[in-house]
């Protein structure tokens, strides 16, 4: 047993002070006489007789004595140590990824491992130094080294449900390297997973108990007529067959209406389709919930076709088509000077070279001009030198560039054109729009300079392809909880923000290198809003619930303590303050009922 407070004690000082006051207490006894007269004399023998006297057997003073001894003791904050031996670090490792939030008695497997959880905090030892983890998509240390147990509680309440996919084990390296600095630890994982915890002193806490889920795994489609061609792949993860009902949606319009029919372990594709028109996401839900709410719904958007066809005339240029190639939504075409052009494309890319005329519809982009053209005029060359970057909002990200080149043509500056390169204040590349035609030139060989050697030349080439032509802002359109996000924003965009389903508000900070957008768990469309001078762009992409790792619920992780479901997992011991009050106020109620009766 120890005290976590034994200054407390000094209070068994009372204690004599409870027997003197017995000590010098008077007693008398009641009773029915004829006359006092007789009396009057041992009235005068007492008033003069001295208050100490023999202390008696008295059950009152006994009760008195055993309540103050008991609520001192109380105070002295006693532990109990029954099984196994204390330690000086306890390491608690929750998991909270996707499938975690699937249903456990009343509640889900995350609240029953938080409870869990508090309840081994409450019962450790007064000192003991406590570490929390929350171990979703990637491990995340809540809590480090306190011995603070109503922080550790709160910090336990705010972990919160996750989407995500993440694998608990991922948290065993991080537990092996706090447990150096610990002189004796335990580690306890709170997880429906399994796990091999060699090397570590530890047990895993199972909150897995097998539950009914059936999960919606993939939403795609394919636009055929301009009808909606739709393809959904559901999984029974239960251990029984079962009735499905699943709507389409297309925005908040129902497209089709679903009854299929599920065996046990078995996965189906189901098709439907639906009208096309004004619809720019799609998403499929089940009408009853089951073991996990979170895989009942996915989602699909509906991109518009955003492939931008864009012709390099050129002998050979692998500088231009490498820049191109690493776009997304281009297809580069490679032609000669000279040939003839058949079809018609989003931007034509002339390098080093001239048509008669140019198209009349499309983007131009000029490489080194040799002549004078609607777009920009040519009065010969100059000597070349240091390029450098001018601001600009297509040259943001290249502020500090600077590279060489041998020569270049001397290029009027248009009145229609923005200044994006120069040489000692002599224009080497400028873009403009000039009869609702976007426009760009670069005023040198890209042969006769080390501007594509250096890091900057594919972003200066994509952030003119985006202002030239309409290019994605993202790699893709769905996405899986957790899941980081590039986000490509338009080059001339001066501010942009995401926007998820649940109405929540992210900021894209437009500054390079632009980072990956890592907010996904709310499952839902999520909308990214760039805004320019010329207006608003909206482009969505879907984040669905990762139901390949985390919907089977019909696996059940043993503890490997069987006390676990009691709370009582590393309980060494118990603080029996709590228990000595409770006895304190017993006590009292018997003193009340002795006083009443005159024992």
């Amino acid at each position: 047993m120890k005290l976590f407070a034994p200054w407390a004690l000094w209070f068994l000082g009372a204690i004599p002070i409870i027997i003197m006051m017995y000590i010098l207490k008077q007693k008398f006894e009641e009773r029915e006489i004829s006359s006092v007269y007789l009396w009057q004399q041992v009235l005068k023998d007492i008033e003069v007789n001295t208050p100490w006297q023999k202390l008696k057997k008295n059950l009152l003073l006994l009760l008195q004595l055993l309540a103050a001894f008991l609520l001192i003791f109380a105070l002295a904050d006693p532990f109990v140590n029954f099984r196994g031996s204390d330690y000086t670090n306890l390491i608690v490792v929750i998991d909270n990824t996707g499938s975690m939030n699937a249903a456990y008695d009343q509640s889900t497997r995350l609240e029953k491992a938080k409870d869990l959880a508090e309840a081994l905090i409450k019962n450790s030892a007064t000192g003991t130094q406590i570490t929390l983890i929350s171990a979703g998509s990637h491990p995340k240390v809540e809590l480090t080294n306190t011995i603070d147990k109503l922080e550790a509680l709160r910090k336990i309440k705010a972990i919160k449900t996750s989407n995500s996919s993440g694998n608990i084990n991922d948290a065993i390296s991080m537990v092996k390297a706090m447990s150096k600095q610990a002189l004796t630890y335990k580690a306890v994982f709170y997880t429906d997973s399994g796990m091999n915890l060699d090397g570590l002193n530890g047990e895993v806490v199972g909150v897995a108990k097998p539950v009914d889920n059936v999960s919606l795994d993939m939403l795609t489609h394919t636009i055929k007529d301009g009808n909606l061609k739709l393809l959904i792949r559901a999984t029974n993860h239960g251990s029984t067959d079962v009735m499905k009902e699943i709507t389409v949606y297309g925005n908040d319009k129902v497209l089709d209406i679903k009854n299929v029919e599920l065996k046990a372990g078995e996965t189906i594709s189901i098709l439907s389709e639906g009208d096309n028109k004004d619809i720019s996401y799609l998403y499929a839900e089940l009408n009853e919930n089951d073991g996990l709410i979170s895989d009942n719904t996915v989602f699909d958007v509906v991109k518009p076709s955003q492939l931008q066809k864009v012709l390099l005339v050129s002998q050979s240029n692998l500088f231009i088509e490498k820049a191109f190639s690493i776009i997304d939504n281009v297809e580069l075409y490679k032609s000669n000077p000279g040939d003839e052009i058949q079809g018609e494309y989003d931007l034509y890319i002339y390098d080093g070279s001239l048509p008669t005329s140019l198209p009349k519809k499309g983007s131009i982009m000029l490489i080194n001009p040799p002549s004078n053209s609607e777009v920009s005029e040519v009065n010969g060359e100059i000597e070349g030198g240091t390029v450098r970057a001018v601001q600009h909002n297509l040259t943001k990200y290249l502020e500090d560039t600077s590279f060489s080149v041998s020569k270049l043509k001397n290029i009027e500056l248009p009145y229609y054109a923005d200044k994006l390169l120069e040489l000692d204040g002599s224009t080497a590349a400028f873009v403009g729009q000039i009869k609702e035609r976007k426009t760009a030139v670069i005023a040198f060989d890209l042969h006769n300079s080390d501007f594509v050697l250096t890091p900057e030349y594919p972003i200066f080439m994509h952030n003119i392809a985006g202002y030239l032509i309409n290019i994605s802002a993202g790699e893709k359109s769905v996405y899986k909880s957790g899941e980081e996000v590039i986000v490509n924003p338009m080059p001339d965009a001066k501010s942009a923000y995401i926007e998820s389903g649940e109405g929540k508000h992210y900021d894209v900070e437009l500054k390079y290198p632009i980072l990956p957008f890592e907010n996904t768990e709310d499952i839902g469309i999520y909308k990214l809003v760039q805004k320019l001078e010329s207006g608003d762009i909206e482009s969505m992409f879907a984040v669905n619930f990762p139901s390949d790792t985390e919907s089977n619920t019909r696996e059940q992780q043993a503890s490997q303590n069987a006390e676990i479901e009691n709370g009582k997992a590393f309980i060494t011991g118990r603080r029996i303050a709590a228990w000595l009050i409770i006895l304190v106020l017993l006590i009292a109620a018997v003193e009340w009922v002795v006083y009443i009766r005159g024992y």
